[in-house]
């Protein structure tokens, strides 16, 4: 049998709407762009493929937020990573690519939930993490014996103790780095995966699993002073959905990174605020600010996004642990979900209020049913999307797309722009600085 030649790779993170597609919405998004701290990084499955893949066939990586994709260029394979926003373009870039009979193949979030739409528009389809999957597949291409699904078993999660190291170095001389508007303002690196709280919004635990997969603490200092090797004083995201859920992995890594004079972000739930040994460390070590999901502050909201009501049972230690936090001089990045099932229009004054009140900043989206979520299940079983399927380039987080409980749709439209309002200004901007300067001061005067 012959054999295919493989020279030369393409890797695409398709673009996407940076904010909305509903235009009141995106107009007071952008207008307040400057008060907003997005989160902006380099596609680190791609960059963790382009570790995997043998160093003798080259390597592009190609950002489409910040460069144009030349769909003449001689590629013998290209690979598409992409979330649900993403989708629709990356099935447009396939397509393109196929008509000059070029191999396409489709990885991420969405096809891993979405496998048959997706063989639609690619020539195979990787389900779930694909560690162990990539190099079979290369080898299938090469022998022209490839298949059009690879999937890694649930039950065979790759070990990440054994995995390798992203190819940072493919971005090092890109430009994305260099825009004002709308740049990477943060390099990722990848502690574990999984979650055990399994909500009904999220895909997390659905495709990590529940249980935290952690990699050696070792290995994730290599990879730390790989990205300081080419992006020194870059700040650092660990992309982690939750750094914390392990603490004494946690602050075993937090001691070891404490020389490696970084500055670093992550996300977190709020139960780590009772923990003051870890809130030291994170500091010590470089930590920054932490995305935390409060969701809501409604109990009934809370009790119901999973079984075991995990967040409903941390509401009444929001205040004290925010507070004991910041305290430690670690910013709390809020983030809130609007269009829950018991908001009303009274929901925006009370996050406000709740984020006024305890000096945060963060992120307010408005819920949205992604493709393999128990939320979309039920919101179609219910008949209430607005939208049919495939709605997958209006998943941007900041649109309405199913009928709210106790909302009109002009009324949740309207209390998030509101809300966005009264948060993101320079008068709000100014207190939570002064806040926070404050307690970076006492903190001075204790060292």
């Amino acid at each position: 049998m012959s054999t295919r030649t493989l020279q030369h790779i393409c890797l695409i993170s398709p673009k996407r709407d940076q904010w909305s597609k509903t235009g009141k919405i995106r107009d007071v998004l952008e207008k307040n762009n400057r008060y907003l701290k997005a989160w902006y990084a380099p596609n680190l499955s791609l960059l963790t493929i382009a570790g995997i893949t043998p160093a003798d066939i080259k390597i592009t990586y190609i950002d489409e937020d910040f460069e144009s994709i030349d769909f003449n260029a001689k590629y013998d394979l290209v690979g598409i990573s992409a979330m649900t926003q993403q989708i629709v373009r990356g099935y447009e870039i396939a397509s393109e690519f196929r008509e000059r009979n070029i191999f396409v193949v489709i990885g991420g979030i969405h096809s891993t939930v979405m496998p048959e739409e997706a063989l639609q528009y690619a020539d195979a389809v990787f389900i779930g993490e694909s560690e162990r999957t990539w190099l079979h597949f290369l080898n299938d291409y090469r022998n022209n014996i490839e298949k059009r699904i690879y999937k890694q078993d649930k039950d065979t999660l790759p070990d990440l103790q054994h995995v390798v190291l992203p190819q940072y170095d493919i971005i090092k001389d890109k430009n994305y780095f260099k825009d004002p508007n709308y740049f990477y303002n943060m390099i990722p690196i990848q502690a574990g995966r999984g979650c055990p709280h399994d909500c009904e919004f999220c895909l997390v635990s659905k495709i990590y699993g529940k249980k935290y997969r952690m990699k050696r603490i070792d290995q994730i200092k290599l990879e730390i002073n790989e990205i300081k090797k080419y992006f020194p004083n870059r700040l650092i995201m660990f992309a982690d959905d939750n750094l914390f859920i392990n603490r004494k992995f946690s602050k075993e890594l937090l001691n070891e990174i404490k020389e490696l004079n970084i500055r670093w972000v992550a996300q977190s739930d709020i139960s780590i605020g009772d923990d003051d040994e870890l809130l030291e460390l994170i500091y010590q070590s470089g930590g920054l600010f932490l995305l935390v999901g409060f969701e809501s502050i409604d109990p009934d909201n809370l009790r119901n996004l999973n079984k075991s009501s995990w967040k409903y049972k941390q509401l009444l230690n929001y205040k004290k642990n925010i507070d004991n936090i910041q305290k430690h001089g670690i910013i709390v990045f809020g983030s809130f979900i609007f269009g829950l099932d018991n908001d009303d229009d009274s929901v925006f004054k009370g996050v406000v209020d709740f984020m006024h009140g305890n000096f945060l900043t963060g992120q307010l989206t408005i819920a949205t049913p992604l493709p393999g979520t128990d939320l979309l299940g039920r919101l179609k079983n219910e008949n209430r999307l607005l939208v049919k399927e495939p709605f997958w380039d209006k998943c941007t987080f900041f649109d309405v797309l199913y009928q709210p409980k106790k909302m009109t749709v002009d009324e949740l439209e309207n209390g998030f722009i509101w809300a966005y309002g009264q948060l993101f200004n320079e008068d709000s901007f100014k207190k939570r600085a002064d806040y926070l300067k404050d307690i970076y001061k006492g903190i001075d005067k204790q060292s």
